[in-house]
């Protein structure tokens, strides 16, 4: 019934959705919606009941399980690849909320029309899990705060591999391969002959990716994000900036190509 932390409420919560039902139905009953059912007294009726029961409901489905609604914004004449998403409103959506959570997401969400479609944010192992993030990512926001905020809101303690080794922020991420620590180095000392030319083309595609943005050839780049991902991958395990860029700038690609997008007056 896509609620399944209703106890873990605290009465405020309860008494806050109860009020607002009992609203509701009060203008419902003010415009006869009820008619032979309605009640004649304080005491609700067994009809006016059940809208109410269905109003909180719908409440608690929609605070625990709708998604954002987003579009792209760019001034006129701008680069689409400086603009910004920005949200729009918000929809109840059955098939994703049956995905989990991870501040590391698999997915990434784009809004098109009146639907939302998902993409692999990078490249999935067989059998793991394909997962969305309900908040806000491990890059954008320490664990400090959004574990608190997730089990406010969500009634749960995040336990991804973001929350467990408290990944850090971008700004405080690795940045170079000079800078991965040695428990992260996804390569032996035997490897050591070809991690230079491996280095070379995680560079080389990127510079690539790059270019193919910079002529708004987005399908052309995007082609790329799987090669570029395992060329990291060879040399390095999670966190690095290189990692969140290649999402980020996928993620602006798949808005550019399929999203939602709007121009602003300057």
């Amino acid at each position: 019934n896509l609620v399944g932390h209703h106890d873990m409420w605290e009465w405020r919560e309860h008494a806050y959705k109860a009020f607002f039902a009992l609203f509701f139905v009060r203008c419902l009953q003010k415009s006869n919606y009820f008619g032979a059912a309605q009640s004649k007294d304080f005491q609700l009726s067994d009809e006016e009941l059940l809208v109410g029961s269905l109003m909180i409901h719908v409440m608690e489905v929609a605070t625990m399980n709708s998604h954002e609604i987003g579009q792209m914004e760019a001034e006129r004449g701008q680069n689409w690849l400086l603009g910004q998403t920005v949200p729009v409103g918000c929809a109840l959506e059955p098939t994703l909320v049956l995905l989990n959570h991870a501040c590391d997401p698999t997915m990434i969400r784009v809004n098109i029309g009146v639907s939302t479609a998902g993409f692999a944010s990078r490249n999935i192992r067989k059998g793991e899990e394909i997962t969305d993030c309900y908040s806000w990512p491990f890059d954008i926001t320490k664990y400090e705060d959004r574990s608190p905020d997730l089990l406010k809101k969500y009634k749960f303690q995040c336990g991804c591999i973001a929350c467990k080794e408290k990944w850090v922020t971008f700004h405080d991420l690795p940045r170079s391969f000079n800078d991965v620590p040695d428990d992260k180095i996804n390569f032996s000392p035997e490897d050591l002959p070809h991690v230079q030319g491996k280095m070379m083309n995680v560079q080389k595609l990127g510079s690539k990716i790059n270019q193919l943005q910079q002529k708004d050839d987005f399908d052309g780049a995007m082609s790329l994000y799987g090669e570029f991902n395992a060329a990291i991958q060879q040399l390095m395990a999670p966190p690095h900036q290189f990692y969140v860029i290649a999402r980020r700038s996928y993620a602006s690609c798949l808005w550019v190509k399929y999203g939602n997008k709007i121009r602003r007056d300057n």
